[in-house]
């Protein structure tokens, strides 16, 4: 048997490819998908993963983006693919769909507390018993018990992601709005034409529940949707050395650092322990590392960007041979298009140059994202 804990998207959609072994799915909470802590937007990457996403998951479609400098200047991105904006709760129930037609066996209101080893596998203990398994993956978010259990869990670092569903005014329906400079990265995310998600995510403190309140615009929340969002650490480990004990998604710190979304990555991660357990860790490491590692630089260097350098990054974008760049690749992926905006633009590495001046502060900035924001 393998022991999935956790029944959110990399959980889930692990379970539904295992076609061949037993696999139980261990959720602490009463009921899948909830509570929702996540924009739930997610760009075309998600249908070379899991094939088109029904309709009835959708809840709008984002076509363009919306830069904003703190000085006001702003500017308009046309997408060449369509991001979606999707019922959350119900694209984690979609994906249990999936793995329950595939024989996986669920277990709600039930929270793992610890496993050891035995001969031939674990014992794996819950809130409500214990269980023989051949393996064990960790599915179980940012403070992962599997990773703290296995010795995997390292001295983690997270950011706070406030997030509310509320009634807001002056929203453009298919645009995403960004504002620079609110926390480490903020949205405006409409549903309709009244309806938006609107966020921001930084460290914990003053700062970052001053910039939710100016992003809120005095809107009142319908639903919290907040939530806590670990940082990307390269040196993860993603297997425990000499066992069947393994990590994916958020516990395993696969989320880019850039706009801190992490569905792809763990759905990625899901896919590629499913076919090759043995071979997980490298090719994780050799497919997506590189942009994971490349997302934590980028963060580097917009934590360290004052105001007047957010309004050069706008008039830098703006010019049409960058926006096309912009337009046509994936941000899931930023290898694959900021080495041709640094070959084009050569203002860009002037402004990075100009950030990596200031080492003191660009190191005093980033270390606010490398310490632990909450104890576990």
């Amino acid at each position: 048997m393998i022991a999935v804990i956790g029944a959110g998207p990399a959980g889930c959609y692990y379970a539904s490819l295992v076609k061949d072994r037993e696999v139980h799915i261990f959720e602490e909470h009463e009921t899948v998908g909830r509570p929702v802590s996540c924009t739930g937007i997610l760009t075309d990457s998600v249908r070379r993963v899991l094939g088109d996403i029904p309709e009835d998951l959708v809840v709008s479609r984002i076509r363009r983006f919306k830069l904003t400098a703190p000085g006001g200047k702003s500017m308009y991105v046309d997408l060449d693919k369509v991001n979606l904006i999707l019922d959350r709760a119900a694209f984690d129930c979609h994906l249990l769909h999936g793995a329950l037609s595939s024989g996986a066996v669920l277990h709600l209101g039930e929270r793992f507390t610890g496993y050891r080893r035995r001969a031939g596998g674990y014992e794996v203990r819950t809130s409500r018993g214990t269980y023989q398994a051949e393996m064990i993956v960790g599915a179980d978010g940012p403070f992962s018990p599997v990773a703290q259990a296995a010795g995997l869990y390292r001295d983690r670092a997270f950011v706070a992601g406030l997030q509310a569903r509320c009634r807001y005014p002056g929203l453009e329906e298919g645009v995403t709005e960004i504002r620079l400079t609110l926390g480490e990265f903020s949205w405006i995310v409409p549903e309709d034409a009244a309806t938006a998600r609107v966020g921001v995510i930084g460290p914990q403190g003053r700062a970052l529940q001053r910039d939710y309140r100016i992003l809120l615009n005095g809107s009142l929340p319908i639903e919290d949707q907040s939530g806590v969002i670990p940082v990307y650490d390269p040196r993860q480990r993603l297997k425990k050395p000499g066992e069947n004990v393994f990590l994916i998604g958020d516990a395993a710190t696969q989320v880019k650092a850039t706009t801190y979304g992490g569905i792809i990555y763990g759905l990625l991660a899901a896919r590629y322990l499913a076919e090759s357990p043995g071979g997980y860790e490298r090719r994780m490491n050799a497919k997506l590392g590189r942009d994971l590692w490349l997302s934590l630089r980028m963060r580097e260097f917009m934590n360290a960007m004052t105001e007047e350098q957010a309004d050069e990054l706008i008039e830098i974008f703006e010019r049409d041979r960058n926006k096309q760049i912009i337009s046509r690749h994936d941000r899931d992926f930023p290898s694959k298009f900021i080495v041709q905006l640094l070959m084009k633009e050569t203002q860009l590495w002037k402004l990075g140059f100009g950030l990596l001046k200031n080492r003191a502060r660009r190191r005093r900035l980033f270390a606010r994202t490398g310490k632990a924001l909450y104890s576990s």
